[in-house]
Order: C-alpha cells, then structure tokens, then sequence
C-alpha cells in the first residue's frame, strides 16, 4: 500500500466520520462507503489486508466503546492497520496499545519505543527533536533509537536529522478539525537516511504523522481520532 493511498484512505474515511451521517446511513455505512470508494479509485478491494469493511468497523466500534484517546496507525510495509487506545501515561509519555497489546510509547507525539512489532525501539532520545517540531520551528537536532542485536546486547542508532516547516493543512478527523503546519524531519545516520513527516496543529499537538520506526518495520502512518 503506497503512502498516497494511505493517506486518501484515512483522510476520505475521516472526513465522512466527520462531517456526521448521510440522511439514511449509520455512520458504520458512512465509513464503509468512503473506505470502499478510496479502494476502487485506486483499484484495489482492499488494501492487502483488512477489508474496507473491517476497518470502518473497527473505527466505529472503536469510537463507540472507550472515550480515551484513540488513534488509527497504518505499519505501511506489512499493511497493517490497528487502533491504538492509550492506556496509560507515565509523565509526559504515553503507552498506546492495540487489541493485540502491541505497544507504541509516545511523547509529544513523536515515538519513543514499541514492543511487540519487531526490532523494537527499546528506548529513544528525541527531546531535541520534538521541541522543533512541537514549536513548528526549523533546525538541526540529534535522535538515537536503542535497539537490541542478536545477542542481546543494545545498539545505538544516531541520526543528524534537519526538520523544516512546510505549509499550513487542514487536518479532519473523527472527532475533531484542526489547521496544522507539516513539519519534516530529515535524519541521516551515515549508513541510513530515512524522512519523518509531522502535522502539528496550533496548539503544539501532533495530530498526523508518519515515523519511521525500525528497518523491519519501516514507516508507521498515525492519525488521531480523539486527542
């Protein structure tokens, strides 16, 4: 699934989300339909692994049965498509769990480790990182992913990474809209470079984003549903 096809596929399912129930339409059929006409624009019936159906489903039953925050997450190299419900937070950090109890943990919006994905983040430090990003103000700032070898043993990942501000989007959710600034953030590690991309809205919240997590997991597409 190609991040464009990602990105129409949350954005279409969304807004209709948003915008409240077509006169005769649940919103599970709201969400069904926009889901189904983003895989037939782009030729597809589904999007390699869950069925339109199962994901408009999945965002209302969703919705419907917690008022924590919720978000929808797409790992875009094994089209994969979950809920995260945070379930719990430690200080500024939150844990987001899937009904799996795969675990992504997050602070100011940007990820901090994972469990349960594979080549699992084991700790982070993006505090440099995130004060440009949160603050939507260009720079160059250092990020280091620790992670485990074959052996146990933990391998520090550095990147020089250089975060720049686009234009300002309309970000529309399930439960809310908002105006927000793309920020991004390009990192080289000397071996690797990969590109991360941030909506963050007015209030220094990151309400949309796509992360590069691991190289077996690659990029994880996140969107808020509820804040």
């Amino acid at each position: 699934m190609k991040r464009s096809h990602v990105g129409l596929l949350l954005s279409a399912c969304l807004v209709l989300a948003a915008c409240g129930n077509r006169p005769g339409q649940s919103q599970l059929e709201v969400l069904r339909t926009a889901v189904s006409d983003v895989f037939k624009s782009s030729g597809q019936e589904d999007n390699g692994g869950a069925t339109a159906e199962q994901i408009a489903a999945e965002i209302d039953a969703g919705l419907k049965g917690t008022d924590l925050p919720l978000s929808l997450a797409v790992v875009e190299a094994r089209n994969s498509t979950t809920l995260l419900t945070r379930i719990e937070t430690n200080g500024p950090h939150g844990t987001w769990a899937a009904p799996d109890r795969r675990t992504i943990i997050m602070k100011d919006g940007l990820i901090t480790a994972t469990r349960g994905l594979g080549n699992d983040i084991m700790s982070s430090e993006t505090g440099e990182i995130a004060a440009l990003v949160t603050a939507r103000q260009e720079g160059q700032a250092q990020r280091v992913h620790r992670y485990l070898d074959g052996e146990n043993h933990t391998v520090d990942m550095r990147a020089t990474c250089r975060v720049t501000r686009g234009g300002e989007k309309m970000v529309e959710s399930a439960r809310f809209e908002a105006k927000a600034i793309e920020m991004t953030e390009s990192c080289d590690t000397g071996a690797r470079r990969f590109v991360n991309t941030y909506m963050v809205d007015t209030q220094g919240d990151v309400v949309q984003s796509r992360q590069w997590a691991s190289p077996d997991t690659g990029h994880i597409f996140i969107q808020a549903l509820r804040k």
